[in-house]
C-alpha cells in the first residue's frame, strides 16, 4: 500500500505515513482498482465502507426516472464518499458512483473508522472535517435548488466562484457541457443567455474564463422573483 498517498488524502491530512502505517496495521482496508465508466457503487448499495480515492476521477450521479443520468459532482484523488451515509439510519448509497478514468480507491470499514478515531485524535478531526464540508455542499445545493431562472443560476455561481477565487476574472472549474448539465438546462440554452449577459455588459467570456463587468447587477438578480 502506497502511504504517502494516504497521508495526502483529505482523511489522513497531518498524519505521518509511519503513523499511517501503524494506525493501518489491525484494520480492514480493501484497495480496488477501476476501469473508465465502471460503476463502484449503486445506487441503493448499503454503505458499508467509506472510498478514499487514491488515484482517478469519480463521478456521483443520479439517474432519473426517464433514464438521464445527472452529474451531482465530480471526486478528485484525496477525496471520500460515503463518508455522511456509513454512520445514518439508513446507510444505503442515495446515487451512483462512477468511474470517470482509471481509478484506485481505498475502502475503509466502517469499524476501522471508529477504531482509528479512538487512536487518532487528528484522524477524527479530519473525519469530522470532511462531514462538516459535505454538510455546506448540501446546504449549497439547496441554496441552488431555490433559483428559478438559468440566470440566477449563473449569477450564483459566478459569485460563488468570485468568493473562491478572489478575482474578477473566473478560471471556469467545469467545461460548458459539464456547467449546463449543473444548470440541468441544454448547452445551447447556456450558450445563449452568457450571450445576452455580454451584450447587457454584466460579463464577457474567452474559452474557459469569464469577466465580472457588473457585480452589483449580478447580485441583484439573486433576489429576483421570476
Amino acid at each position: 500500500m502506497n502511504y504517502s498517498k494516504l497521508s495526502e488524502t483529505k482523511l489522513f491530512r497531518g498524519i505521518e505515513k509511519s503513523s499511517i502505517e501503524r494506525l493501518l496495521s489491525d484494520c480492514n482496508v480493501v484497495q480496488k482498482s477501476f476501469e473508465k465508466d465502471e460503476i463502484i457503487v449503486f445506487e441503493g448499495d448499503e454503505c458499508t465502507s467509506i472510498g478514499i480515492i487514491l488515484e482517478g476521477l469519480v463521478d456521483i450521479k443520479k439517474v432519473l426516472s426517464s433514464g438521464k443520468e445527472y452529474t451531482i459532482t465530480t471526486l478528485y484523488p484525496g477525496d471520500t464518499f460515503g463518508e455522511a451515509v456509513i454512520f445514518s439510519s439508513s446507510n444505503t448509497f442515495p446515487a451512483m458512483v462512477i468511474a470517470k478514468c482509471r481509478t484506485v480507491i481505498l475502502f475503509l470499514s466502517k469499524e476501522s473508522i471508529i477504531n482509528l478515531s479512538k487512536k487518532s485524535e487528528r484522524f477524527l478531526y479530519n473525519f469530522l472535517n470532511i462531514l462538516s464540508d459535505r454538510i455546506l455542499l448540501l446546504n449549497s445545493k439547496l441554496k441552488e435548488s431555490t433559483f428559478i431562472t438559468l440566470r440566477q443560476k449563473i449569477c450564483n455561481f459566478l459569485l460563488e466562484e468570485y468568493k473562491k477565487q478572489k478575482s474578477f476574472k473566473i478560471k471556469l472549474p467545469l467545461s460548458k457541457y459539464e456547467l449546463a448539465e449543473k444548470f440541468n438546462v441544454q448547452r445551447p440554452s447556456l450558450s445563449r443567455e452568457l450571450i445576452k449577459m455580454r451584450e447587457e455588459g454584466l460579463i464577457d467570456f474567452w474559452g474557459k474564463e469569464i469577466w465580472i463587468k457588473n457585480l452589483e447587477k449580478i447580485e441583484d438578480y439573486l433576489f429576483e422573483s421570476s
